[in-house]
């Protein structure tokens, strides 16, 4: 096979393919997991925001020891409010996953 003889529609067609893939993928980048969403949605983001700025008020912390000290807030805040338990991995990844967010949005 001779590269020359590909028809030019070929190659357009591969190249709106392949973009077509890599922006599925930048989009789905930022995606929790199912599971996780459900967590999301039981608690609310609010929820969320307001504990990751409760640790960010604490000045004399570590950024790790901020984000640390945002998942026991939230895992207080459900127990106390919503009258259930979050695990520690859960809380821990909705707090990544919305601190990435509040991170984007402050720039």
């Amino acid at each position: 096979m001779d590269w020359k003889h590909v028809p030019l529609n070929d190659w357009i067609s591969l190249a709106v393919g392949i973009i077509g893939f890599l922006s599925a993928l930048a989009a789905r980048r930022d995606r929790l997991p199912d599971w996780a969403r459900k967590w999301l949605r039981r608690i609310g983001s609010a929820r969320i925001m307001d504990a990751i700025e409760r640790a960010a008020a604490i000045t004399e912390l570590s950024p790790d020891a901020r984000r640390a000290q945002a998942v026991t807030y939230l895992q207080e805040l459900t127990v106390r409010e919503l009258g259930f338990p979050i695990p520690q991995s859960i809380a821990n990844l909705l707090i990544e996953h919305a601190y990435q967010q509040w991170k984007r949005g402050s720039r």
